[in-house]
Formats: structure tokens, sequence, C-alpha cells
């Protein structure tokens, strides 16, 4: 995943399989470094400061998939706000397209890593 450019690259064995365009953390809140799919959800729950947000819910600005990191509160999540993908907007999350990450979910698996470059 690269901050700079917006982009999340998935290899297989350093072989690049998809480029995806996505959204990352406003004012440099999609922390670096190396990290691990821990959790996959489909239409997850959105916890936010307390409150709990049902998928159902226009509120629940996490999309379609939930891909959990070993850093609690982050990871890779669908949008309700398309038009948002390829900006700095998140609160630290990686954003993309509800189609993009169904396909992303399909694809890794649990214990899969995940690095993020500024």
């Amino acid at each position: 995943m690269d901050k700079s450019q917006n982009i999340l690259i998935l290899k297989d064995n350093n072989e690049v399989v998809r480029v995806y365009s996505v959204s990352t953390g406003a004012n440099n809140s999609t922390p670096v470094g190396k990290f691990k799919i821990t959790s996959k959800l489909v239409d997850p729950v959105w916890f936010n400061r307390g409150a709990v947000v049902p998928p159902e819910s226009p509120e629940n600005v996490l999309g379609s998939r939930w891909l959990g990191f070993d850093l609690p509160g982050y990871g890779i999540h669908g949008t309700v706000e398309p038009e948002t993908i390829g900006k700095q907007v998140t609160a630290g999350c990686v954003r993309m397209r509800n189609e993009d990450v169904e396909e992303l979910y399909s694809l890794v698996t649990i214990g899969s890593e995940v690095e993020i470059v500024d």
C-alpha cells in the first residue's frame, strides 16, 4: 500500500496481481509498517466512538467488507462514498470501492501481510 499515490498493490510472491485505487488517512493518519490481516467480515458493524452502527445504516461508512489489521481499529474496508477514492480523507483506515474490496476479500486470507509505505 503506497500512501503517497493512494494505491494498493496486491502481490503473490512478489508478482503484481492487481492494483487498486484507495483512500488513506487525512493528516497522514494511516500508519506505516507491516501488519497482518487478523479479521475478515462481510457487511461489518461499525463501532464508532461507543456507538454501534449496523451494516444497513446509511451512517455506516465501512461499506460491504472489513479486513482488520493486527493494529486494533485499523483495516481495509469498503465505502458508502465512492467519490472519495483516491484522496486522503479517512480517519486512518484504507478505504476501497465496495466492488474492489469484495474482490480483495476473496483473494486474501487471515494472516496475509499488509505493508504500508509513505
